[in-house]
């Protein structure tokens, strides 16, 4: 009987409450799951916010800046927007146009067109020679999916302009107004379009009323966020969100980036005197969000912290397997090659960490036993070339192979040893898929540990076995674990294998090798997918890709466009940095 399914069975899981359903079932977009955040603060992750894009990179407000911001993995930007002449909503953070671009003249005083005549200048006041003003329109469409934007100085005077723009676009819930009118206003002036935008208010330790605006706002409008300005410790905001903040569970952004938005914990605060003293102190004081003028040196520290855990270590996976069981979505799936080898040793701990660190889905370890019965990491029959030692795997004992070293890609040995199995699951639990290539031959070892270590279901098993002999022999853990096909095109019987498999039980994917773009498989790559399996090739050498590999990807990235153009939705790379580059890029990562 023909089963359409997966060869894992899916299985139909509510998340954590930190997390909606719909985003685990139908892999969220980047925006979706930094909205989910603004709506509930979580303590495991800190949002990071950027001041006018990353202006040190690139001129403030601009696209390259913002662009960048995507890059770090900011969560929220923030930028400045005024009303042309002609009622266009153009990025620009002050009245005029003088200070920021090779222009002058006041912004409602010109024309779009005028404007975009204009270039903009970096901090040094240096024009740029590509770099013109972004409408608001412009940057909605470059942020969407992938992060939210804070839209500053609209506040009373073009809300209705920018929403707008933002219904045009489909970007609504990207977008963040805030302001420090009262609620009272600001109901008079957009009545019920309050209730369609995400507003938060500004709690200003000048305004001598700041703790009834707070009241009222808590009344007429109940904001999940509020950005809170104190010049001193003992400032009224900075009491506000110490004492009720978190009995509401209501957010606090803090802006450090001058003294008196922040009692003196700024950016600069954390360059000179150490970060615990600044970021460190507002988190302290229970901020959920950091907007900031160094926006790389803060996702770092926070990262260092384990402030960017978007939605803890379960609901990760859950969110990876999703994505993997969606072969119709347009995300693409990276896996790295024995881990981060350029940067730390083949199939070590700190080339799995690596991978974790930088975002791949999937890292693919090689597996081997030892003389003994020890399953570990090792992709060649011999450990000559990767470690200090010599000898097959397995005629060599685990007491031995602990003795020994791993070297690094040009052959020095490091301090690195040769792993477990077990090590390197309990590594990646909760973080990254994993796929196990040479396990098929230990199939039900590789998966008594996997079972051990509470990582069945971050597991994937493959081998070039056709489907009935797969059935025959372990037929009774693929509701357990994910096993893939792999399939070599240039064989004769290829096609017929693939038909096996989706004939029976579709696979979660097949592992295709495309020696050249001859290969009769690639033209069905869209149909594989409609059925449910998802598409992976290798990017690693020339003979995996007809030609499309990733040295000539590093030299014009351009290349990786073969895989996307064939309907490709899992890439196992030499190159993960670069593949994440080109993806996120392309809006197919998040």
């Amino acid at each position: 009987m023909k089963i359409n399914i997966k060869l894992v069975v899916k299985v139909v899981f509510t998340l954590m409450t930190s997390i909606p359903v719909a985003i685990a079932q139908n892999g969220a977009t980047r925006a979706e799951q930094i909205l989910h955040q603004f709506k509930n603060p979580n303590p495991d992750y800190v949002l990071a916010v950027s001041h006018r894009g990353d202006w040190r990179y690139a001129p403030e407000n601009s696209l390259l800046a913002v662009q960048r911001c995507l890059d770090l993995g900011v969560d929220i930007i923030e930028l400045d927007f005024r009303l042309t002449k002609d009622g266009h909503l153009v990025a620009m953070h002050d009245e005029t146009v003088d200070r920021t671009t090779n222009g002058s003249g006041k912004v409602s005083e010109l024309t779009l067109g005028e404007i975009k005549k204009l270039r903009l200048k970096n901090a040094a006041g240096v024009r740029h020679a590509r770099q013109q003003v972004p409408t608001l329109k412009e940057v909605m469409l470059l942020v969407k999916g992938k992060a939210m934007v804070n839209l500053d100085k609209t506040e009373s005077k073009w809300v209705r302009e920018a929403y707008e723009v933002l219904k045009e676009t489909g970007t609504i819930d990207h977008a963040i107004f805030k302001g420090n009118d009262a609620v009272q206003l600001m109901r008079k002036k957009y009545g019920t379009l309050m209730d369609s935008i995400i507003y938060m208010p500004k709690l200003w330790y000048k305004n001598e009323n700041v703790a009834e605006l707070y009241k009222d706002y808590e009344v007429d409008l109940n904001p999940v966020y509020y950005e809170t300005i104190f010049d001193s410790e003992t400032a009224i905001p900075l009491q506000l969100a110490k004492e009720k903040f978190k009995a509401r569970n209501d957010g606090f952004m803090a802006i450090a980036l001058w003294d008196e938005l922040c009692a003196g914990r700024t950016d600069e605060m954390a360059l000179l005197e150490g970060a615990d003293k600044s970021w460190g102190w507002l988190l302290d004081q229970g901020a959920n969000a950091i907007m900031t003028d160094r926006p790389a040196e803060l996702i770092s520290y926070l990262q260092d912290k384990g402030l960017r855990n978007l939605h803890g270590d379960s609901d990760k996976v859950e969110l990876l397997r999703a994505n993997l069981e969606d072969a119709h979505n347009n995300q693409v799936i990276v896996v790295a090659h024995r881990g981060d080898w350029r940067n730390a040793p083949e199939n070590s701990l700190q080339a799995i960490q690596n991978c974790i660190d930088m975002g791949v889905d999937m890292v693919e370890l090689d597996v081997r036993k030892t003389k003994d019965g020890q399953l570990i990491l090792m992709h060649d029959q011999t450990i000559d070339r990767t470690t200090n030692g010599s000898g097959k795997v397995e005629d060599l004992t685990w007491e031995y192979i602990q003795t020994l070293h791993l070297k690094d890609g040009i052959g020095h040995t490091t301090a690195h040893k040769i792993p477990t199995l077990e090590e390197a699951l309990l590594v990646a639990k909760g973080k990254i898929l994993v796929n196990l290539d040479k396990s098929y031959n230990i199939f039900e070892e590789c998966f008594a540990i996997a079972e051990k270590t509470g990582t069945t279901r971050q597991v994937v098993i493959k081998g070039a076995i056709p489907y009935k002999q797969v059935k025959k022999e372990f037929g009774h853990y693929l509701d357990k674990v994910f096993f893939m096909p792999i399939v070599r095109t240039s064989k004769p019987d290829a096609e017929h294998m693939v038909e096996a498999y989706l004939n029976e039980e579709v696979p979660v994917a097949f592992e295709f090798t495309v020696p050249d773009d001859s290969v009769s498989l690639v033209a069905k790559f869209p149909e594989i997918r409609k059925k449910g399996a998802s598409v992976w090739v290798n990017s690693l050498w020339p003979h995996h890709n007809s030609g499309h590999d990733d040295e000539k990807a590093n030299l014009d990235p351009r290349v990786y466009d073969w895989f996307i153009n064939n309907h490709v939705d899992m890439i196992q790379t030499d190159r993960p940095q670069l593949l994440l580059q080109y993806l996120r890029k392309r809006g197919l990562h998040n």
